[in-house]
């Protein structure tokens, strides 16, 4: 199983310059999508839903992003800390300092928002490799399962 990429999602957004929203949302959704696709990973993108969502958070699985929303009185920045204890292997996407200090102190790796970032708009332009070149030789794989540094170097 890949290691997991457990993403702040509203961090993320504030980062992209965007403001909270249904299509807001949904780009990152469709641009972190493509980004897994392309790379094999597992996302699990959290928001908050701390001050209106149910009584039980509520994940959606989009292809290889699982959309979680929080439950109410939960924000993500709870829910992150409490995934990464159970799955310490996780890369966490954050800039939120407290956060990515509870992640390091279970084992994760943190990467901050803005860093995040630049990758995934990378990803978002053509991929040279998608281009139909007889005989090229396939880029080699830079994962090694089970090795965070590694993980992030092919973040």
């Amino acid at each position: 199983m890949p290691v997991p990429v457990v993403i702040d999602g509203y961090n993320l957004l504030y980062a992209r310059g965007e403001a909270p929203s249904a299509a807001a949302r949904a780009g990152l959704v469709r641009d972190l999508g493509r980004w897994a696709e392309r790379r094999g990973r597992r996302v699990i993108l959290v928001f908050d839903a701390w001050a209106q969502g149910g009584k039980v958070e509520h994940e959606e699985t989009r292809g290889p992003v699982t959309v979680c929303f929080t439950r109410y009185g939960e924000r993500a920045d709870e829910w992150i800390v409490r995934r990464v204890a159970a799955r310490p292997e996780a890369v966490v996407v954050t800039s939120d300092r407290a956060v990515g200090q509870a992640a390091r102190r279970r084992g994760a790796a943190v990467i901050g928002a803005e860093a995040f970032l630049v990758r995934l708009e990378a990803a978002s332009r053509p991929d040279p490799r998608d281009a139909d070149d007889e005989g090229a030789a396939p880029a080699p794989s830079r994962r090694h399962p089970g090795r965070q540094a590694s993980w992030l170097r092919g973040l």
